[in-house]
């Protein structure tokens, strides 16, 4: 298998809570463009559960074509090595589960999730064995490596997808919680996409059927429906007024041509709420991109492991 059919979008969802790209060299695709399959999104509902709380894991996975040959492969890891060496995992299961078991403390959820797209886990995790992680009681670690549970155990979700020609990994952290002092979190939610139609100010919702055509190489604004509730104000020790307010962003994707902006973000008292709601989308002209229709996403996060998605199909003009 190649390093490019392998290639691990690890960096994707990082991306979302790092300064974006403006622009691109032309002999390279923008990283938002979607052409093969990709991992979009993944998602925890709940993103924060507590001890005894079980999640549902699912992601927003992009193939060209429906493909009856897509898998998906769930692992998780309480301690990731991160980006700098490749996500391993720097604790063995089987030293993790000797750990647990010589306490005589409940058994910890098998670090192999299984392989349906939308599995569960459950924090079972014993407060005991937080305080013993989140202390750095762990034997073998790197001596560079420090646990932050400030906000939770963060811990590494890492999704497979794999299809009869190509294979894909991706990551999200999962922060679970040990006890009801540390604030929940709840995924932010997105509820449409919508295109303006002739420039006018007119816009209709993007859906999956390509009832909306958008003209080729022209801007078309793009926008998505998001409440400015889904910037939770949370307890946060860290701030000086003692809470925080999340940061959102919105990762847009597309099959063809360029965005604007590959993110846009909201920042209380740095950026506009309405900033992060809107873009421009160019299709490619018909010589560079054939096919009738298009996709395009977007990708909400917040900057507390929540995130959520919506998308849909349009068609495109026949020139230029």
């Amino acid at each position: 298998m190649t390093i490019a059919s392998r290639r691990a979008l690890l960096g994707l969802l990082i991306a979302a809570m790092t300064a974006g790209v403006g622009g691109c060299r032309p002999d390279f695709a923008p990283f938002n463009r979607v052409t093969a399959l990709r991992v979009l999104g993944i998602q925890a509902e709940p993103p924060t559960p507590l001890v005894g709380e079980s999640t549902t894991l699912s992601a927003l996975v992009f193939t060209p074509t429906p493909d009856p040959t897509l898998t998906y492969h769930w692992t998780w890891c309480p301690l990731s090595a991160g980006s700098g060496a490749s996500y391993q995992c720097l604790v063995k299961e089987s030293d993790l589960t000797a750990i647990v078991q010589g306490a005589g403390l409940p058994p910890l959820p098998a670090f192999d999730l299984g392989t349906d797209p939308t599995p569960t886990f459950t924090n079972s995790i014993d407060p005991m064995v937080f305080n013993f992680v989140c202390n750095n009681m762990l034997p073998n670690l790197p001596t560079r490596y420090t646990i932050d549970c400030s906000g939770g155990l963060a811990t590494q979700v890492m999704l497979t997808v794999t299809t009869a020609t190509d294979s894909v990994t991706a990551v999200q952290t999962l922060k679970l919680r040990p006890d009801a002092t540390i604030p929940a979190n709840t995924n932010p939610a997105i509820t449409g996409l919508n295109a303006e139609l002739g420039g006018g100010g007119v816009f209709a919702p993007v859906d999956d059927t390509g009832a909306v055509v958008l003209p080729r190489d022209v801007d078309t604004t793009v926008t998505v429906n998001v409440d400015p509730s889904a910037a939770e104000v949370y307890a946060d020790a860290s701030s000086d007024t003692g809470v925080s307010t999340e940061r959102l962003f919105t990762t847009w994707f597309v099959e063809t041509g360029e965005t604007h902006d590959q993110r846009t973000s909201y920042i209380a008292g740095s950026t506009a709420f309405g900033d992060m709601l809107k873009n421009t989308w160019k299709p490619a002209p018909t010589r560079d991109y054939p096919n009738p229709t298009a996709h395009v996403f977007a990708v909400l996060h917040d900057n507390r492991g929540g995130a959520s998605w919506t998308g849909g199909l349009v068609t495109l003009g026949t020139s230029p």
